[in-house]
């Protein structure tokens, strides 16, 4: 424990799995308090049990809840005061991917799911962080997780990328409104992570009968990663498994006051893959 983030008590989103839970563990280690909140009870009572194994518990409150709900956010936002005192982090995880739809072929229930989760939803954490925040006048640092989406068209269907460029825009909006208050916000811009809905057989067989997974198979991020998923070695292998503790060093580095000259900034990490 380098005790880089002593002080910090954040609120970290889809804490349950993947890179939301790695960062959890890493920010314990790191001596921040959190409200862990994923909308899945039991992904939670895993993470709790862990963290008891490490000795760690009394820093983490978990809180089972749906970002895409106003009072939940609001809840987690108290959760996190009655425990600890105060709230100064926001690291926000949680999200959905899309199924590959092109433009043409994208139904309204899926671009109003997706948008609802990844862009909404973020501004519903995001608020309910800042009606604290302000009032307050806690100097605080916002984390948004957006995908390299956000900038490069190939990376998934028209739901997600239009959400994943939103949430950008909306973290960059923040972060003029509230720099001259002290709040930092920043993004990270994860590559094509293994998650729990990547690996999620059902989520693979819809995502496979649109057009679109053919497109973004038949042409891959650039001309460079199409030659590297061709041979597959460096993708199956190293790459698209990489570990998650690779986006939990730059959360833990965003939440730090080591970043405390960072604003409206990204963190690309994604191995490379965007490389034009």
């Amino acid at each position: 424990m380098a005790n880089r983030l002593n002080g910090k008590i954040a609120i970290v989103t889809g804490a349950g799995s993947g890179m939301g839970k790695a960062t959890a563990l890493e920010y314990l280690r790191e001596n921040c308090k959190i409200v862990a909140m994923d909308n899945k009870g039991e992904r939670l009572g895993a993470l709790q049990k862990e963290v008891e194994e490490m000795g760690l518990a009394a820093n983490l409150v978990t809180f089972t809840g749906s970002i895409t709900s106003n009072e939940d956010c609001d809840k987690a936002v108290e959760a996190a005061v009655k425990a600890f005192g105060s709230l100064n982090v926001l690291t926000h995880f949680a999200g959905c991917m899309d199924y590959f739809a092109t433009a043409e072929e994208v139904t309204d229930e899926d671009w109003d799911y997706v948008i609802a989760i990844n862009l909404t939803a973020s501004m519903r954490i995001s608020r309910a962080c800042l009606k604290y925040f302000l009032p307050n006048e806690i100097r605080a640092s916002m984390i948004l997780v957006t995908s390299n989406g956000a900038v490069q068209g190939s990376t998934a269907g028209v739901a997600y990328i239009a959400s994943k460029g939103g949430v950008e825009s909306l973290a960059q909006c923040m972060a003029f409104e509230y720099g001259r208050n002290g709040i930092r916000v920043n993004t990270i811009q994860p590559g094509p992570f293994m998650t729990a809905i990547t690996s999620d057989s059902a989520w693979g067989a819809k995502a496979m009968a649109n057009k679109g997974a053919a497109i973004h198979r038949g042409t891959g991020y650039n001309k460079s990663s199409r030659d590297w998923i061709l041979t597959g070695e460096w993708v199956t292998e190293r790459y698209v498994a990489a570990d998650p503790k690779h986006i939990a060093g730059g959360a833990v580095y965003l939440a730090s006051d080591e970043s405390a000259f960072m604003n409206s900034g990204t963190l690309r990490i994604d191995g490379g893959i965007c490389l034009g």
